[in-house]
C-alpha cells in the first residue's frame, strides 16, 4: 500500500506513469482490467464508436429488489465512488501527451456513462445513474474495494492539486519562454557554475558560430583561450551578483556585445553571494549586424502611412539614399521626396538620421 502511494506522488513529476499507476490501483481495489486501462488500440487507434460499445452495455434489468440496494448502496458511497473515479479519470488524462489521445479516452467515458443514461425519474441522482450503469456492467465494488477507496482518495486528491499546480507553472514558463523568443537579443539564462539553463533563440542562432561565440556542453566559449577565459570571468562575476559588460571581437564585423546580470527572485536584489550560495545570472547577446527585417504593414500600422511611404522609411532605416530607395521601389526620385516629407510629417521627424533613429528604436527589440 505504502508503494502504491509512493507510486501516485511519482507520476505528478512524471505523468507518463499515471497509465501503470492507475492500474495498480485497480488491481488493489478490484473489478474487470478492462475498466482501469483502455488498452493501447483505444489510445493510439482510429476511433471506432462500434468497438466502444461493444461489452458495455448490460443485458439484464434491475429488479426492484436491486433497485433498493441500489438506492442504499447510493447513497452510502456514491460521493465516494464518483470522487475516486474523478481523480483517476483526471490522472489517465494528464498522461496523455497526445490531444487525441485525451479525446478518445474522455469520449470513451462520455459515451459510456453519459450518453443514453437519461433518468427515468427526474428526482434521480447522476450518481444512481452511474452506479446503476456500473452495476450493469458488473462492476459493483465490494467492501474491500472502497476501504481502499477511502486509504487512496485523500493521496489521489493531494496528487491532482500538486500535477494542477505543476501544469500551470509550466504553462506559465512556456508563455514566458516564447515571449522571450520573440527578442531580437540573445537571452541565456545560468546557473552558479556558469552552466546553460535556458536560451531563446535569437541566443540559439547567435551562439552557432564555433569561431566567434558557441557552447561547449552547457558552457558558453569564445575562439580562443583568452576570450573563453574572459567570457566565464564576466558570468562568474553576474552569479556573485556583480553586473558586467563584455565585447567580443570579430573578423570584418562589429563586435558582439555581452551584458551579464544578477538573476534573482524579487525582493533579493540586496542579498549578497555569501548569504546566497544558489546565485544565477543572465547573459544578454547583441549583434550590432544581425537585424530583423521590418514589415512593410509594421510601419503602415505603427505611424499611419501608406504602402510607398512605408516602404521609403524602411529604405532610409537601412541607410539607403533617397535616390536608391527610388530606384529600388521604380518611381522617380521626385516622388520618393515628396513621400519622405509625407513621411517626416506623419513621424514628427525632420530629417533622415531621426527618422532612422525612430524606427530603430521602435522595432529594434522585437521580431
Amino acid at each position: 500500500m505504502s508503494a502504491l502511494i509512493d507510486r501516485i506522488y511519482a507520476s505528478v513529476e512524471q505523468p507518463e506513469l499515471w497509465p501503470e499507476t492507475v492500474g495498480e490501483i485497480g488491481r488493489l481495489i478490484g473489478r474487470r482490467p478492462d475498466f482501469w486501462s483502455a488498452g493501447p488500440s483505444v489510445f493510439h487507434s482510429q476511433p471506432n464508436p462500434s468497438a466502444w460499445e461493444i461489452g458495455c452495455h448490460g443485458s439484464f434489468l434491475l429488479s426492484r429488489a436491486d433497485l433498493r440496494a441500489l438506492d442504499q448502496y447510493a447513497a452510502e458511497f456514491e460521493n465516494l465512488i464518483v470522487r475516486f473515479l474523478r481523480l483517476v479519470l483526471l490522472s489517465v488524462l494528464w498522461s496523455q501527451r497526445d490531444l487525441a489521445a485525451r479525446e478518445v479516452l474522455g469520449a470513451r467515458m462520455v459515451r459510456r456513462y453519459l450518453h443514453g443514461r437519461e433518468a427515468s425519474n427526474g428526482d434521480v441522482h447522476f450518481a444512481q445513474r452511474l452506479i446503476a450503469a456500473m452495476w450493469e456492467d458488473g462492476r459493483m465494488f465490494d467492501f474491500r474495494g472502497l476501504h481502499y477507496m477511502r486509504l487512496l482518495a485523500p493521496h489521489l486528491d493531494r496528487a491532482a492539486r500538486l500535477q494542477m499546480h505543476l501544469n500551470l507553472v509550466t504553462l506559465r514558463s512556456e508563455l514566458v519562454s516564447g515571449a522571450l523568443d520573440s527578442l531580437t537579443v540573445g537571452v541565456i539564462m545560468v546557473d552558479q557554475t556558469g552552466d546553460k539553463l535556458w536560451q531563446n533563440r535569437r541566443a540559439e542562432e547567435i551562439a552557432g558560430n564555433p569561431e566567434v561565440l558557441t557552447f561547449c556542453g552547457s558552457r558558453l566559449v569564445g575562439r580562443d583561450a583568452s576570450s573563453t577565459q574572459s567570457v566565464r570571468e564576466l558570468i562568474n562575476r553576474a552569479v556573485a551578483g556583480e553586473p558586467g559588460l563584455l565585447a567580443i571581437e570579430r573578423d570584418n564585423s562589429n563586435p558582439l556585445l555581452l551584458v551579464a546580470t544578477p538573476l534573482r527572485p524579487a525582493g533579493m536584489c540586496n542579498v549578497s553571494a555569501q548569504q546566497d550560495e544558489m546565485g544565477y545570472g543572465v547573459v544578454f547577446v547583441s549583434d550590432p549586424d544581425r537585424s530583423d527585417t521590418v514589415k512593410v504593414e509594421t510601419i503602415q500600422c505603427a505611424f499611419d502611412l501608406t504602402y510607398r511611404e512605408a516602404q521609403t522609411a524602411i529604405a532610409i532605416a537601412r541607410g539607403q539614399g533617397l535616390k536608391t530607395a527610388a530606384r529600388a521601389m521604380g518611381v522617380a526620385p521626385s516622388t520618393a521626396r515628396s513621400q519622405l516629407q509625407q513621411v517626416f510629417a506623419k513621424t514628427g521627424t525632420s530629417h533622415q538620421a531621426e527618422l532612422a533613429a525612430l524606427i530603430h528604436r521602435t522595432f529594434a527589440h522585437v521580431r
